[in-house]
């Protein structure tokens, strides 16, 4: 009998917290039915941005979900982003608690995942200062173009046969990010390197399933496999974070600044001098932790960035020329392309911002979550509810862009060829107080990286192969977008 009653007990409560829920969702933007417990997890899975485009023909640009217990507001249009992440950005700009984000920030120490605070705000400003600091001058365009040189004799002995890319790509991106980090800077077949590299991808395909906890919450305390499995990847990333850090803090000299950890830590020192408020609650943990948000943000955006840049290009060889000539013009054959070359590249600027636009690899951005009760669109919105930003809806907007579906980077042009003022409805790094802190890099990064692969290679789908998938490959998601595997001849351009 009291095993009965305990489970009697259990269900009443279940079924209690869901109807309150349930009645609280009438004033919430409206959406499908949710089903006790599971909510509508369901509608997550897949490439979860097309179904939300689907969802709102019948519920609107804001609507509601439930991801088991925790009320999920999805936002569709140009329109309702601005108004939460903009205009309203300190009632929206708060991140979800987690079980996994916890993990990843030992706490919440970092800036990506963590809520807005005077910390916060002051770790992303030292952040953001670091980072304009070391890519103001030539280190970072020196470090592009000498892991460019060794990936382009690689793919000279690869000439004219089918190749898959995607691991020389991500190899050239993680030392790029590694020497402009640490001042470190790996041979390719290097064991630390290649266990560095096998651990992203094992971490990148751990959080990208998230944790039965993340929206269980009550659940945290139980050692499943996958939080086992998350804490250990994690803590071999922190591990050679912490000795970098460990060492840089040893070895500092404030008038020979190595690299991004060196500019960070005199950012850090400066602020203390000058008696700025709260810098002394700034730990090595943070420093450690925003590092790891360069790593995290600045590898995998960049590596999938150019797998469908080479792709779009390889697809549409008209536009793979125009470029290959503009560069031509601008940088002549002696050398590599330079940053001082983007204002004279529009077109190639333009190409860009159309494999951006198409790839969206962040199709959903990072969950934002409300710090307060509030209202969007006049709808209530409680505190603590996880915001979804469709950034691809944006990015495939009929209304917007015409043809949405066909790659044409004279979008971005007008009829002379120059630059228009880019369109609000591109966002590829968010928008508001949470957009990335690293567009500038990752802009810089990818134009030399592409730049100097276009300047010296052709690439072309291989004979006898239809045309390519341009979809996305279903495996990333909703979390993310990247292509299918796909394979390219290069023929090098004399």
């Amino acid at each position: 009998m009291w095993l009965v009653t305990i489970l009697l007990g259990l269900l009443t409560l279940v079924l209690t917290t869901w109807l309150l829920g349930y009645i609280r969702r009438w004033r919430m933007p409206p959406g499908p039915f949710p089903w006790p417990i599971i909510g509508n997890i369901p509608l997550f899975g897949g490439k979860t941005y097309l179904t939300f485009i689907d969802l709102a023909k019948t519920y609107g640009d804001v609507f509601s979900l439930k991801l088991g217990m925790t009320d999920v507001v999805v936002l569709n249009s140009l329109d309702a982003v601005k108004e939460a992440f903009v205009k309203k950005s300190a009632d929206f700009g708060g991140r979800p608690k987690t079980l996994t984000n916890d993990i990843v920030t030992e706490g919440g120490q970092d800036i990506a995942f963590t809520d807005d605070s005077p910390t916060w705000k002051l770790q992303r400003k030292l952040f953001v200062s670091a980072v304009r600091a070391y890519a103001s001058g030539r280190k970072l365009e020196a470090i592009v173009h000498e892991s460019l040189k060794d990936i382009i004799a690689d793919f000279t002995t690869m000439e004219g046969e089918p190749v898959d890319l995607e691991d020389y790509i991500y190899k050239v991106v993680y030392n790029i990010i590694c020497a402009a980090s640490f001042g470190v800077r790996f041979k390719m077949d290097d064991s630390e390197f290649q266990h560095l590299l096998q651990t992203n991808k094992e971490g990148v395909e751990i959080l990208s399933s998230g944790l039965l906890a993340d929206i269980y919450p009550s659940l945290a305390f139980l050692p499943t496999p996958g939080k086992k499995a998350c804490q250990k990847m994690i803590g071999k990333f922190l591990e050679y974070f912490k000795r970098q850090v460990d060492q840089h803090q040893e070895t500092f000299d404030p008038d020979n600044l190595r690299d991004i950890t060196d500019h960070m830590i005199k950012a850090q020192k400066d602020a203390e001098e000058e008696g700025i408020d709260d810098v002394t609650s700034l730990t090595d943990t943070h420093l450690r932790q925003t590092i790891s948000d360069m790593f995290g943000g600045g590898t995998n955006t960049t590596i999938h960035t150019l797998r469908w840049a080479i792709l779009f290009l390889a697809a549409h060889p008209e536009v793979q020329e125009k470029v290959a000539a503009e560069l031509d013009g601008a940088v002549g054959r002696d050398r590599l392309p330079e940053l001082s070359d983007r204002e004279a590249t529009p077109y190639t600027e333009a190409t860009i911002h159309e494999v951006m636009r198409m790839g969206s690899i962040a199709p959903l951005s990072l969950p934002h979550a409300t710090t307060v009760d509030t209202t969007l669109r006049g709808y209530q919105i409680p505190k603590g509810t996880w915001i979804m930003p469709n950034l691809w809806a944006l990015h495939h907007d009929p209304a917007t862009w015409g043809d949405p579906d066909v790659f044409r980077p004279e979008r971005f042009l007008d009829e002379n060829g120059k630059p228009i003022p880019k369109p609000a409805a591109l966002m590829p790094f968010s928008a508001g107080r949470r957009a990335c802190p690293g567009e500038a890099v990752a802009k810089a990064d990818t134009f030399l990286l592409l730049g100097g692969l276009v300047h010296n290679f052709r690439f072309r789908i291989p004979e006898g192969e239809g045309p390519p998938d341009l979809t996305p490959d279903v495996k990333g998601g909703g979390a993310g977008s990247q292509p299918s595997p796909y394979k390219v001849v290069m023929t090098c351009r004399k």
